[in-house]
């Protein structure tokens, strides 16, 4: 009985979610048809049109149900009117062609063209195809055989960033549900090894079955925290690239509307973000063969982004650096919080991607420096009687004003060494 419980409650959990992410997505639209309709904007009257536009019907009752009933013509008119005018209104929908599963990616692009003749490749992620907002992928046999990976574009640029060359050893320190890991393991090749670390439970088997589906043979799932990884583990002793990708606000998963309507930052629960977020960036750094890391999150907010890398490399500046990465890419980091932050690369909805934010670290090569060694000094002198007529043959070295010699055909000391002060 308490089972059933919990999982009715987590379901209406979700369809809450549900409902509000929907919402907030439409939010722009939904607030002129409010203002063009003569009703308050606000954000309950927003979800009740949202569910009587676009769900087919009120479950509701009430005065407001009534008012908005009459109005259903009017405001399928204004609905045809205003949908998607905003800018943020809707995101284009990416789709990744998976090489581990489809080695041949002109042969998927062509059988795609047959179901959508509307799309395009992105000019900044390789084999990344970018499809209309409306477009549905449920049906198409692409999809269901894990050939193409639906992946925001900003989710791909940390694999982007991180680049790690075939055979290489990488983590993946906080990975599911695994879209970036599966990039990670097309850019090697399916060669290598990446560790996919996860620590909850639920998440961990999705990344497993994204693993499976997806013919990722070098990917070892590991269900473990990441924080309790020691460096000095043999089983990731040749790790050298390190993607960290850790929990956040998610703040740049809402649409901007969103942002500057409504003021939802917690900043107790920013700090604690934050806090954990060094942690994790830390304990990657201190793995001693990794040579490349990569921080990124899906938050707008630069206490988790320019602020973390900040605090960050005060501490490793000694054996650490911040490069740039996707030279190409305009929008950059917040330059007021640190001087170094334009190395940094941020993604905006007016990008037509999702809010994010990526800073990579490579370790600096320190120059080899060769022992100090005091030079032997040499002395050649000529063979001279010694001894009684026994021979000097020569001279070996000088040390510490003592010379020494070997002495030949002695009939009394055969070939001893004799020391000279």
């Amino acid at each position: 009985w308490y089972q059933r419980r919990v999982r009715a409650r987590n379901k209406a959990k979700t369809k809450v979610y549900a409902i509000v992410f929907n919402v907030l997505q439409n939010y722009s639209t939904l607030k002129k048809i409010a203002e063009a309709a003569d009703l308050d904007s606000t954000p309950l009257v927003c979800v009740h049109l949202y569910e009587l536009l676009y769900r087919g019907g009120l479950k509701t009752g009430g005065p407001l149900k009534s008012k908005l009933m009459k109005m259903l013509p009017t405001l399928r008119t204004l609905k045809t009117k205003h949908h998607n005018t905003s800018n943020y209104a809707r995101l284009p929908l990416y789709v990744r062609i998976n090489t581990l599963s489809a080695p041949d990616p002109p042969a998927v692009i062509r059988q795609l063209r047959t179901q959508f003749p509307e799309f395009c490749g992105d000019p900044h992620v390789n084999l990344l195809l970018k499809f209309p907002a409306n477009t549905n992928f449920s049906r198409c046999e692409l999809y269901r055989k894990g050939h193409v990976i639906i992946q925001d574009k900003a989710s791909c640029m940390s694999g982007a960033a991180l680049n790690p060359p075939p055979n290489s050893c990488v983590i993946d320190a906080c990975s599911a549900p695994g879209n970036k890991t599966l990039h990670l393991a097309a850019l090697m090749g399916n060669t290598g090894t990446v560790y996919a670390v996860e620590r909850d439970g639920k998440r961990f088997k999705k990344l497993q079955g994204n693993v499976a589906k997806h013919g990722a043979g070098n990917v070892r799932p590991v269900r473990a925290d990441f924080l309790k990884i020691s460096p000095s583990d043999p089983q990731y002793a040749n790790v050298t690239h390190i993607l960290v990708d850790p929990s956040c606000s998610g703040s740049g998963m809402v649409t901007e509307s969103l942002v500057n309507n409504f003021q939802c930052k917690n900043e107790k629960k920013t700090k604690q973000l934050a806090d954990l977020q060094k942690t994790l960036l830390r304990h990657a750094l201190s793995f001693p063969r990794a040579a490349r890391v990569v921080y990124s999150t899906c938050s707008v907010y630069s206490e988790e982004n320019e602020s973390v890398v900040k605090e960050v490399l005060e501490t490793h500046s000694e054996d650490w650096e911040l490069v740039k990465v996707l030279p190409e890419w305009g929008r950059r980091g917040d330059n007021s919080v640190f001087a170094r932050a334009d190395s940094c690369v941020r993604c905006a909805p007016q990008d037509q991607t999702n809010g994010f934010f990526l800073a990579c670290f490579v370790r600096k090569v320190k120059p080899k420096v060769k022992p100090t060694v005091k030079p032997k000094v040499k002395v050649k002198v000529k063979d001279r009687e010694f001894m009684g007529g026994a021979k000097i043959q020569s001279v070996f070295s000088v040390r510490h004003l003592t010379m020494r010699y070997r002495v030949k055909h002695h009939y009394k000391y055969p070939y001893k060494f004799v020391r000279l002060y």
